[in-house]
């Protein structure tokens, strides 16, 4: 009997220890999260207290808000991998053949039209299908300047003011090419105002000096010679390594002894 009654307290022993312990494990996976995140001290009481009394609701927009997160992450993924980059590769394949045509050989015709047997397209049709798009915003650029090689002046104006580059190079001769146009035009007033936007746009060694000298040569035009003589001196002094400089300062004294450059260029043109 006694055994009995010793067995029967072990187990009775056993199964308080046993439901002690699944307590303790009851307790600690209640509390694990406050354990770790003390999110009173995170929210703050007044948004705590709103936590707890709007549980549910809360915790599902969460879940919402995290789904849309995934959601835009997921699109952003497909739309740049599967969309945006194939779509740019065929823009930039697309201009190549218009390219050779228009800087290779020079044929501008076709540079902008395509071929007549429609093996290539042609900056024009480049540009509208691929708008938007890298080799789409290159071929309205080279169809501007295409335009200004063919001598169809207001088409290369109008087409070179939509074309919009942050690029150093291509924005600042973008301006100084609309600057070209006007004065085949004879728009003098309005070439100056587009060199100076190209000068002072990006101050460089490369085309800063080149439309510097432009702009002076429309002042010499206008016959503003003291102004066309103070580009000069900018181009000598401040570019004097420049490819123009020479220039720059030979017509400066020309201009400096009563002798304008225009005026003798125009006089061996005639």
């Amino acid at each position: 009997m006694a055994e009995e009654k010793d067995t029967s307290t072990q187990k009775e022993n056993s199964a308080i220890k046993n439901n002690d312990e699944n307590q303790v494990v009851d307790d600690q996976s209640n509390s694990s999260f406050a354990d770790r995140f003390d999110l009173e001290q995170i929210l703050g009481e007044k948004t705590y207290e709103f936590y707890l009394a709007n549980k549910k609701p809360v915790n599902a927009v969460v879940v919402a808000l995290l789904l849309l997160l995934v959601s835009i992450v997921g699109y952003k993924y497909i739309y740049v991998n599967k969309i945006l980059i194939p779509k740019q590769t065929e823009s930039l394949e697309a201009i190549w053949r218009a390219e050779n045509k228009a800087f290779d050989e020079q044929n501008w015709n076709e540079a902008i039209n395509g071929d007549s047997l429609g093996l290539f397209d042609g900056f024009k049709r480049v540009s509208e299908d691929f708008e938007g798009y890298q080799g789409g915003d290159i071929a309205l650029y080279n169809l501007g300047i295409s335009y200004l090689n063919n001598k169809e002046y207001q088409e290369a104006i109008k087409t070179l003011e939509k074309v919009n580059f942050d690029d150093e190079l291509l924005g600042t001769v973008t301006y100084g090419a609309i600057g070209d146009a006007f004065l085949q035009l004879g728009a003098v007033n309005d070439a100056l105002d587009y060199y100076k936007k190209a000068y002072n746009r990006r101050d460089n060694e490369l085309t800063t000096p080149i439309y510097l000298m432009k702009a002076a040569l429309c002042l010499e035009i206008i016959e503003d010679y003291d102004m066309a003589i103070g580009l000069y001196r900018d181009v000598v002094q401040k570019y004097p390594q420049s490819s123009v400089a020479n220039n720059a300062e030979k017509y400066m004294e020309s201009l400096m002894l009563g002798k304008p450059v225009y005026q003798f260029q125009k006089e061996n043109a005639e």
